[in-house]
């Protein structure tokens, strides 16, 4: 068997900040801030801000574009997500990475991935900075080792991801459907 080669995150994408950015109710732009990001890497619609683009500085290259990987490096949980663009103008907030990942290299569905990855999450803890909040910084990003193998398989690799993603979504559903008939049955029985 070959295995895949191994890359810097440094050499097969650019990585930069988000912007600091307050989020509001209501502005122009879209805010993508880390609450956002569920555990599993799924975006969350209703919980992207709002925010004033005259009250932040940034330029065009921080807007978001379709198929940036967006990866929290401040607090407990280092999760990473897809942006699946946007029809507005969208920034990421300062508390995410903005990973944007050379395609003729890498997949960024792959990437996104692996960075949820065991294997990478170990890798991550290793350099991540203890403090009031936990840090993983740009320069521990940037040196993380992916392993990169053809296109192809990376594409099977994002299949066999989507499919545990969507086996754990079943399983949850129908341990939560279990639990409310169990709830239910529980619930015909005469208080004592």
């Amino acid at each position: 068997m070959l295995y895949p080669m191994k890359r810097k995150l440094l050499d097969i994408s650019t990585t930069r900040f988000g912007v600091n950015a307050k989020g509001m109710d209501k502005g122009p732009m879209a805010l993508v801030q880390s609450s956002a990001i569920n555990a599993d890497g799924s975006i969350v619609v209703p919980y992207i801000n709002r925010t004033e683009p005259s009250l932040i500085t940034f330029k065009a290259e921080d807007l978001l574009r379709k198929d940036d990987v967006l990866f929290i490096g401040k607090g407990s949980i280092n999760t990473a997500a897809l942006w699946p663009g946007s029809a507005e103008d969208t920034v990421a907030s300062s508390m995410l990475y903005v990973i944007r990942p050379n395609p003729d290299l890498i997949l960024p569905a792959y990437l996104a991935a692996y960075l949820n990855s065991h294997p990478a999450k170990a890798q991550i803890a290793r350099y991540i900075k203890a403090g009031t909040v936990p840090v993983v910084s740009r320069q521990a990003l940037n040196d993380l080792e992916i392993p990169v193998p053809s296109l192809a398989e990376q594409r099977k690799l994002v299949q066999l991801a989507d499919a545990v993603q969507r086996t754990k979504l079943h399983l949850n559903e129908l341990s939560t459907s279990y639990a409310q008939l169990l709830d239910a049955v529980w619930a015909t029985y005469p208080e004592p």
